[in-house]
């Protein structure tokens, strides 16, 4: 069965550039990533004390119509699934199971940044990144004095990861909101077992029990043992990186996602096959965090070979290769904003900060106290296949290149898929 005009109309509008900013926003106010958590505690009757949560999604989007969720909800996060990849391997796929997906499927928008920090903070609390201050890959952290990579919670040109996770270190250093999990419910989460127990991974699953898979089967094993206990969690997360993993190493490749989508759809019907009589009780909901743009090695701009922009920064460039976040010396914001746009490449965007949190790139107000130093004056979107990079003296250069990229504003990038509905019926 073909996508629906209306999802391809709904994808239009939702990757429509704000005519203010002249990019485009995500759809925070109920068509976001940071929407889906909202939507289960409001319909749960569930604490929401503390940093206040984005709103509910849209009515049209909710599973279970404004109602409590019955039996076991599993919010599943398939992290570079982007909406266009998932539309164009849907529809060439033959395989029933992904078609149930494609049935159930509606464009969505992450985070901005499109990037795993920000889209995973944003999914596991419920509030988007202005408001809970993981506004980044590559951060500015005040406390720390340093730009950090928070991913490895190690400040950039570091090699040994966790560097600044000492016994005092909490996930209120880098977010202010408190997970789910804190308000409202205990509940587990299936991730690579090479996760456990790290800064981030303690950031983004606060009070939730940690099950750790090696292989495909053990995760969908995992799941199904969890599902199948006499008393089963309200709330399971589910994470794969592999779509992720592959795009970034061959670049954002067709046959490469249709592979993905339908061993994941397998994986999903095994699932439903072994939870029996539970499936029509338990609600899934499939999202990505974002989706990848081919990245050329020829076209990375080198930041630390641009004296003239280097000479105007107080600290390295923060953000991600598809949009750097740039703070100025004191009293020289004019002319780092002239020396960004004389090296950017055409087709760059370059926003004041002030103009990009006032417009809601971030979300809405109340936000972070910290923001604004946390994402300095400027910030720099290039076009693919185009990147930013800042390599700092005496640190070892990546390993490789990475072919696939995201971080930026491209619909390719912004739009990611909520896939929703019983779980029998993905069976």
């Amino acid at each position: 069965m073909p996508f629906a005009k209306e999802s391809d109309r709904a994808a239009e509008t939702l990757g429509r550039p704000d005519p203010g900013l002249g990019v485009p926003l995500p759809a925070y106010e109920g068509r976001s990533n940071a929407n889906i958590v909202p939507t289960w505690l409001r319909n749960g009757d569930a604490l929401s004390a503390g940093v206040p949560l984005a709103p509910a999604l849209a009515p049209e989007l909710d599973p279970w119509n404004g109602r409590r969720p019955e039996g076991t909800t599993i919010v599943f996060l398939i992290d570079g699934l982007g909406w266009h990849s998932f539309r164009r391997a849907a529809e060439k796929s033959s395989e029933l199971r992904v078609r149930a997906w494609e049935e159930h499927a509606h464009p969505i928008t992450t985070v901005f940044p499109t990037t795993t920090v920000a889209g995973l903070v944003s999914l596991s609390t419920g509030v988007p990144p202005g408001r809970h201050g993981a506004a980044g890959y590559r951060l500015f952290l005040p406390g720390f004095g340093v730009v950090v990579d928070l991913l490895k919670m190690t400040p950039l040109g570091v090699n040994r990861p966790e560097s600044l996770t000492g016994p005092a270190w909490q996930p209120s250093m880098v977010c202010a909101a408190p997970t789910v999990f804190r308000r409202a419910t205990t509940g587990s989460v299936v991730s690579r077992e090479a996760f456990e127990g790290t800064a981030f991974t303690r950031t983004l699953y606060d009070g939730a029990e940690f099950v750790g898979y090696s292989t495909a089967s053990e995760f969908v094993h995992l799941l199904a043992t969890l599902l199948n206990r006499s008393q089963p969690p309200s709330l399971i997360y589910a994470y794969w990186d592999e779509l992720d993993t592959v795009h970034h190493r061959q670049g954002p490749l067709d046959d490469l996602y249709q592979f993905e989508l339908e061993r994941l759809a397998h994986a999903l019907g095994y699932l439903a096959k072994t939870a029996g009589s539970r499936a029509a009780r338990t609600t899934v909901l499939v999202t990505g965090d974002h989706g990848q743009v081919p990245s050329s090695r020829e076209h990375q701009i080198h930041i630390e070979a641009i004296p003239e922009i280097v000479r105007e920064l107080a600290h390295p460039m923060g953000g991600d290769r598809r949009g750097g976040y740039f703070a100025a010396l004191p009293g020289r914001i004019d002319e780092l904003r002239a020396a960004l746009r004389a090296h950017l490449p055409p087709g760059s965007t370059l926003l004041s900060m002030s103009d990009a949190i006032a417009a809601g790139l971030f979300g809405p107000p109340p936000w972070h106290p910290e923001l604004r130093t946390r994402l300095g004056d400027y910030l720099a979107l290039v076009p693919a296949p185009y990147g930013l990079v800042h390599q700092l003296p005496g640190s070892t250069p990546a390993k490789r290149h990475l072919a696939g990229s995201h971080g930026g504003l491209d619909a390719a990038e912004l739009l990611v898929p909520l896939v929703a509905g019983p779980l029998s019926d993905f069976r």
